[in-house]
């Protein structure tokens, strides 16, 4: 299927009217953030509230450019000047369409995926561009009963909504709004609370239940202390050890290519699956030939290889806790290779760290892709020993370099460097949203380009008369499950920013949050998890039977700690216990921070509580448990868990709201606490104690928590 022109999607598209999903309230999220006062009420107000964005303005508000109420037959200004109220027929804008667009193409692909075999995988490129030819789809094509379409995939949402023919009121808030003054009331009376968890220990009603001595001590400490403490830490040290030590200065000319195989191969087989920044392909047949004929030179490709390499040696760490055999290795335990010792390091890792550091000071103005694929290689390393503000700096570096690639530049997201481009675009809006979100730190802006930048296709390099990946690594993994998991977690990256911008408001009078708009994010979640293929599917809740949690030595090797549900299966790789335990702990999240302002509201005025409200507390709380990253193989299995330092910052959190709740005066919200909570504490807290040396505003996270 041919790649429709702009025009023609816009003349075919433009005026598609899509199904609206039925349930309880049979409304839009947009329908239920419409205001009801009158516009001519709030008309003095210098800022307009992000929850109150008029979505089908009449025609007389759109020429007047004033907001619309919405108000049928007539609206508010309509009303009150005795006009004819006139309301045009409604254009899909990205607010309305939901995620599931994108998963039900992944659904309708799923019988393909479970009879790929696993060795052919280039039948993989024929999948992938036929997912992304049926995303976009005719105007004619009908949506079929049970799938979602109040968002599709961005790339459909250019495609058949057109951003100029919005008004201002209609488009969506950038994902990155910087509020600077989270929990302050708002001239509706609103409170807008804030999304990260560090914000909890503001919530006045969370002041008036935590203990003085806690509140004394974090009042001593800077408001933004854990952004100052992280940005004041000593720096990574200069020097770099060479391996072995009589090999001096030239070390890296001597470093044996087993070395350089084996690192590169626990890499890809670690950390690239879940992030995936580089190709493979290219990297075997191109990347690492040219850094060691360059002889480790100051080449962008030596600067690529040698954070590989850095990665590679937490890759190795990694193996060797969760006794995993190495990538190439017969046997089906960890086995230590002949260069073992260049991992024991402190960091691991750093002294190819270094040397890249070194050589990127000669290179550090370009903006292309292997400059963006460097530092969001910088960004996962630095994420990975701790480092967050050093880790946001790479990030905003690499944020840059996609901004000169994507912007006044034609780009062909059809082939493969223009496929790579989307893939290193929504790596770094990944993670720069997570940082964002929790240290209140500037956003790069590049949250803008989302509805022009494909989610990617993962088409693979072509090797042609080169040596493929396949010689250079002797065990190959199914890169398609991976993938499926990486286009899976894109999609619930915009349904938890949605959660954001339509729930985490609050007022005094307890309308807020609106129960109608917590129904349909709920239902929103459920579709993306029930529209996953088979093969990355996971139930709702947890395993906890008796038998579940009869857990046998061998599935946890050397652990002394208590049993977990989670660790029943141990997954075949490290990869792909990351992968699986990422997607269950988002999913477990967003159900968290769906019930998260209902805390709020339950610990400010909790005598106004509903039934509904308290079952929104359960659930919340419910999620806030047994996150799999926590438990199971990862107890061991350290150097390879994923942005840290955010779940730190939620334990953090989580931790402080349920001693809030187990310590309130009101007993109803007390019996919301689940079963097993102070386990759940328990193991927080052991996660905070093992991060803490390594992070010094987790080290001062873990001070305050002590005084409870």
């Amino acid at each position: 299927m041919s790649k429709r022109s702009y025009d023609d999607a816009l003349s075919h598209g433009g005026s598609h009217q899509p199904e609206h999903i039925d349930n309880a309230s049979n409304h839009s999220i947009n329908d239920l953030l419409s205001p009801s006062q009158d516009p001519l009420q709030s008309s003095g107000s210098s800022k307009k509230p992000r929850n109150f964005i008029a979505t089908v303005a009449c025609e007389t508000c759109r020429l007047k450019k004033t907001r619309c109420d919405e108000s049928r037959p007539k609206c508010g200004l309509c009303k009150s000047l005795g006009l004819e109220c006139v309301y045009n027929e409604r254009k899909s804008s990205k607010r309305d369409h939901s995620l599931s667009l994108i998963m039900s193409t992944l659904h309708r692909l799923e019988t393909k995926l479970e009879s790929l075999p696993a060795t052919i995988s280039g039948d993989l490129e024929y999948l992938q561009r036929q997912m992304v030819n049926d995303i976009d789809i005719p105007a004619e094509t009908t949506i079929t009963p049970g799938s979602s379409s109040h968002a599709i995939n961005k790339r459909a949402s250019l495609t058949h909504a057109p951003t100029q023919d919005l008004t201002p009121a209609t488009v969506e808030p950038d994902d990155f709004e910087w509020d600077e003054c989270p929990d302050v009331t708002n001239a509706n009376g609103q409170v807008s609370i804030s999304f990260s968890q560090h914000g909890v220990i503001f919530w006045p009603g969370a002041r008036a239940i935590l203990p003085t001595r806690l509140l004394e001590a974090h009042e001593r400490l800077r408001k933004d202390y854990v952004i100052d403490l992280e940005a004041k830490r000593p720096q990574l040290p200069m020097y770099t050890c060479p391996f072995p030590a009589p090999a001096g200065d030239d070390w890296l000319e001597v470093l044996p290519l087993a070395m350089l195989k084996g690192l590169s191969d626990a890499f890809f087989a670690t950390f690239n699956p879940f992030t995936p920044i580089m190709d493979k392909n290219f990297y075997f047949s191109l990347t690492l030939g040219a850094a060691i004929e360059s002889g480790f030179g100051y080449t962008m490709e030596s600067c690529l290889v040698l954070n590989i390499m850095a990665l590679g040696c937490l890759a190795v760490h990694a193996h060797r806790e969760g006794n995993y055999p190495l990538p190439g290795t017969r046997s089906n335990q960890f086995e230590p290779p002949d260069w073992m010792g260049v991992i024991y390091e402190e960091p691991p890792g750093l002294r190819f760290f270094n040397e890249a550091r070194r050589r990127i000071g000669f290179l550090m103005c370009e903006n292309d892709l292997q400059s963006c694929q460097f530092y969001l290689l910088s960004s996962v390393y630095y994420s990975q020993i701790l480092r967050p503000m050093d880790s946001w700096a790479m990030i905003h570096r690499a944020a840059t370099c996609c901004l000169q690639m994507l912007t006044n530049h034609d780009v062909n997201f059809d082939e493969w460097e223009g496929d790579m481009k989307s893939r290193v675009y929504w790596n770094c809006l990944m993670n720069e949203t997570i940082l964002v979100q929790e240290l209140h730190i500037p956003p790069s802006g590049l949250a803008r380009l989302e509805e022009s930048v494909p989610i990617p296709k993962f088409i693979p390099f072509e090797t042609g008369g080169f040596v493929s990946a396949r010689t250079s690594s002797s065990e190959d993994i199914d890169d398609s499950l991976f993938q499926y998991h990486f286009l899976a977690q894109v999609a619930h990256r915009i349904i938890l920013t949605r959660i954001r911008h339509s729930l985490y408001f609050y007022s005094d009078s307890g309308t807020f949050p609106l129960p109608a708009i917590n129904i349909e994010l709920h239902h929103q979640l459920e579709q993306w998890r029930l529209n996953l293929p088979p093969a990355i599917q996971f139930p709702e809740a947890p395993p906890t039977t008796p038998a579940d949690i009869n857990i046998t030595a061998a599935n946890s090797p050397n652990n002394t700690k208590s049993p977990h549900p989670y660790d029943t299966n141990r997954p075949i790789s490290p990869a792909t216990a990351v992968s699986e335990a990422m997607l269950r702990g988002r999913y477990s999240i967003a159900k968290f921070h769906i019930g998260r302002p209902y805390l709020y509201k339950a610990l400010r005025i909790p005598g106004s509580l509903t039934e509904d409200d308290l079952e929104q507390i359960r659930s919340g709380l419910r999620n806030a448990m047994h996150w799999p990253v926590v438990g199971g193989i990862f107890r061991n299995m350290k150097s390879c868990i994923p942005i840290k330092f955010a779940f730190c910052s939620q334990f953090f959190g989580q931790i402080l709201l349920f001693y809030c709740i187990s310590h309130s005066p009101d007993s109803r919200l007390r019996s919301t606490l689940p079963a097993g909570w102070e386990r759940w504490n328990h193991e927080m807290l052991q996660f905070l104690e093992d991060c803490a040396p390594y992070s010094p505003a987790v080290a001062q996270d873990l001070e305050l928590l002590r005084l409870l």
